[in-house]
């Protein structure tokens, strides 16, 4: 994404002032339906003035990518020193709080961030540094925890609690159970599933597949 290389505080609110109105109207009249020209008249300027500071629509969405992905780096911080299924389950409760406003705009962006050839995409090529800096945050999860893995296995962790989050939030995305229930009580197992799979990771045989299935995810969410 391009943008000035410095705004004037002026230029910092109209930059805001566009992503917002830009999100709305993704939410309420659908991403592929908005045009850049819509956004400009919506936000009361010019489109010349719009492109001053976003190129396309696919700049807005990353725009929205990297504001969600500082917040969510501050959430990680603090994050209390517990044990590590605690600390994946306190931190997908803030996800879910964290994106709950830009909801319908994730739905209306789903096709095309899902989509393999779109490269801003969630796991496109324009934002593979994003996505590396989400899986370091994993890894701080991990590294932070009173039961934390060992050296050797803390990144696999980190990139397969990240999977999960993916996991979990896509399935957030469909759930239409009333107040989320469904998402809720997957989490519950994931929960479980690490508070009962962490002591595992002591015998060989749970590390080896732990070390399967970091690979296994590499080609897909890259290599940290």
């Amino acid at each position: 994404m391009t943008m000035p290389a410095s705004l004037t505080p002026r230029g910092e609110r109209m930059r805001e002032t566009l992503l917002n109105t830009a999100l709305t109207l993704f939410a309420t009249h659908g991403y592929h339906e908005t045009t850049m020209r819509d956004i400009a008249a919506a936000a009361g300027c010019s489109p010349g003035l719009t492109y001053r500071y976003f190129n396309s629509k696919e700049d807005l969405v990353l725009a929205l990518y990297e504001r969600l992905a500082t917040e969510f780096e501050a959430h990680v911080a603090t994050l209390p020193r517990m044990p590590l299924a605690e600390r994946f389950q306190r931190i997908m409760l803030l996800r879910f709080r964290q994106v709950e406003p830009y909801r319908k705009i994730y739905q209306a962006i789903l096709g095309s961030a899902l989509s393999p050839q779109n490269e801003l995409g969630v796991l496109g090529e324009q934002t593979q540094e994003l996505r590396a800096a989400a899986q370091h945050l994993f890894v701080q999860v991990a590294q932070g925890a009173s039961d934390a893995p060992n050296a050797a296995q803390v990144l696999e962790v980190g990139q397969v609690l990240y999977a999960a989050h993916m996991c979990l939030v896509l399935f957030w995305l469909y759930d239409e159970t009333p107040g989320y229930r469904a998402t809720y009580e997957l989490l519950e197992l994931a929960y479980d599933g690490l508070r009962i799979g962490r002591p595992l990771l002591l015998v060989p045989p749970a590390a080896h597949a732990l070390a399967r299935l970091s690979r296994a995810l590499t080609p897909v969410f890259g290599r940290i």
